[in-house]
């Protein structure tokens, strides 16, 4: 654990890694063996995931705010939801009623998220996932969507997709319904 972006390099000379992170000063390490065991960034505004960044672009998800912005506040790169069961926030502040996100893209938002996952001890993103079921099961069917919309690109056809469960875009990431 060196700090936030780290760098490793072979010094193929010495056959070792060497590795530091320029944010901490003194940090370089040389070792024999390299894991690279870091987590993605979890970017809103600079992630590729296809149905997050079309969520964006058409205002229907935002990223989470700490504070006000007109006073100063800071916006983060977390995907903004509600508390529990975490319902996706749009651009105008309003929740969704089918769509949930939880886990690393809402990092901001709740802390720890990709922490290890452990059944047993009422683990976080355990607890998440559950309260998201919850309310999925409680939920009246959604309404069938028209034929053009089945023609439509690969990801309108997942993030529109008819179902009463949710369609799985990532693991332990962003869970989707119809309106």
């Amino acid at each position: 654990m060196l700090g936030p972006g780290a760098r490793a390099e072979l010094d193929e000379e010495a056959g070792l890694f060497v590795v530091e992170s320029p944010s901490v000063p003194g940090s370089r390490v040389t070792a024999s063996a390299l894991i690279e065991a870091r987590l993605p960034d979890g970017g809103l505004r600079q992630t590729t995931d296809p149905l997050l960044t079309r969520l964006l672009a058409q205002g229907q998800c935002r990223p989470y705010e700490i504070g006000d912005a007109s006073a100063g506040g800071h916006l983060t790169d977390g995907l903004a939801v509600t508390e529990a069961p975490f319902h996706l926030v749009d651009a105008s502040g309003r929740p969704h009623p089918r769509r949930f996100a939880f886990g690393v893209p809402t990092e901001s938002v709740h802390w720890a998220t990709a922490a290890g996952i452990r059944p047993g001890v009422n683990s976080v993103i355990l607890q998440d996932s559950d309260a998201i079921a919850r309310t999925l099961l409680a939920l009246a069917p959604a309404a069938a969507v028209a034929p053009a919309a089945a023609a439509a690109p690969a990801v309108a056809a997942v993030a529109s997709a008819p179902a009463q469960v949710p369609t799985p875009v990532r693991a332990a990431s962003v869970g989707e319904l119809t309106r």
